[in-house]
């Protein structure tokens, strides 16, 4: 059965927790296959009771908990298996590692001298041991079944994960220790051991286990290919959409800056044309108040002989002799006709004139608006299938 490679470097996002973003512990698999910390899923669903409906994390595809509560959920042995393979690699690089077996039996003097075969040379995966060559022999050879341990050499390169894997012992039966799990039961859809099958198994169908795993790796690869199209499908749309995003980024500062170089046009005109009307207003004001100058100076001039000949009767008419009286009277008699007869509105010597202001703005909110321009966006509703041509770049449009 062919076997992916599992490079070192992703064993990281293999084994860490989506929710808590550290190493897995006691990792448990929902249905839709993903995985978490038994402590972090058992946070999501503590309120949840057997039966009841709890959405995963991150698909949230709904899952339901199981009788007996969240930790009946199953366990992801693969994410355990890639753990330790994780942990060897991490032993497996230590650079001058001893022997474990030598440092466990301080008190044998025979092996205390041993100083040059205290560096291990091999790792055995079912003693979960470091072992120097002397060691190593001895375990060889005194195994009942000799060369069932497998032993992983030590060298300065790395071993790529997918081979520490394959390193790792087969896993026995949980009943019988002693035997390997050998066949699967079609019907059960377990693993078992040769004793479990004779036990309990016997009727059912059953096959052996690498011919069920080899037809099951087929199937996975084939889903594989096709999932593999569905990714770079759903790349090629969000390439698309990108590629849409950054073309109305561009479509917007484009957009923008024509906006403000019509406004700043319009404002730089209508700043003028105020300026004009302001400076227009001011002037005739201007005008106004010094042609009405004249005419105050005039009529304060008029008032004023006015009143000195009024007062000057009254003065004479008062303190005056007869004889003042009688020789002043023609004068004033004459004078005070000409003062009766002078008309302030038709005979006053300065003509007076007047100024009226009418400010009328012809153009409405509307209409200004429609001068400055109207900035039509248009939002097209598409299917996701429509992302999948080249897309369409017309995001928005200026009207002006």
């Amino acid at each position: 059965m062919a076997t992916a490679s599992i490079p070192v470097k992703r064993l990281e996002d293999i084994t860490e927790c989506p929710i808590c973003s550290e190493t897995y512990t006691d990792p448990r698999i929902l249905p839709c296959i993903h995985t978490y910390c038994l402590r972090c899923i058992e946070s999501l669903g503590r309120y949840k009771k057997p039966g009841d409906a709890v959405p995963c994390p991150l698909c949230r595809k709904e899952f339901h908990v199981p009788g007996g509560g969240i930790p009946q959920l199953p366990k992801n042995f693969f994410v355990e298996k890639i753990m330790e393979a994780k942990s060897l690699s991490d032993i497996l690089s230590r650079k001058d590692s001893l022997c474990d077996v030598c440092s466990d039996d301080d008190g044998d003097v025979s092996k205390k001298g041993r100083k040059g075969d205290r560096k291990a040379i091999v790792y055995c995966t079912d003693c979960r041991k470091n072992m120097c060559e002397q060691c190593s022999r001895c375990h060889q050879q005194f195994k009942q079944q000799p060369g069932t341990h497998k032993l992983i050499e030590r060298s300065q390169s790395p071993m790529p994960a997918d081979e520490l894997l394959l390193k790792f012992p087969e896993p026995s039966c949980d009943k019988h220790p002693d035997k390997s799990l050998e066949i699967y039961c079609l019907e059960c859809k377990t693993v078992m051991c040769y004793m479990c099958h004779i036990q309990g198994h016997s009727s059912h169908k059953c096959s052996d286990v690498k011919e069920v795993a080899n037809e099951l790796a087929t199937q996975m690869t084939s889903d594989a290919k096709g999932i593999e199209d569905k990714i770079n499908n759903c790349k090629s749309i969000l390439k698309n959409v990108e590629e849409e995003e950054s073309f109305l980024t561009d479509e917007v500062k484009n957009t923008e800056k024509a906006i403000n170089e019509k406004a700043d046009k319009l404002i730089q005109l209508i700043d003028q044309h105020r300026a004009g009307m302001i400076d227009k207003l001011f002037t005739a004001k201007t005008r106004q108040f010094k042609a009405n100058e004249a005419v105050k100076q005039e009529l304060e001039r008029q008032l004023s002989l006015t009143e000195s000949f009024v007062w000057y009767m009254e003065e004479l008419k008062q303190k005056g002799k007869a004889y003042d009286i009688v020789k002043m009277a023609g004068g004033l008699r004459a004078r005070g006709e000409e003062l009766l007869k002078f008309d302030v509105e038709v005979d006053l010597p300065v003509d007076y004139s007047s100024t009226s202001m009418k400010f009328e703005a012809t153009l409405s909110d509307d209409d200004i608006k429609q001068v400055l321009g109207e900035l039509d966006v248009t939002v097209d509703i598409k299917g996701m299938s429509a992302i999948r041509s080249e897309p369409e770049f017309l995001p928005a449009r200026l009207v002006a």
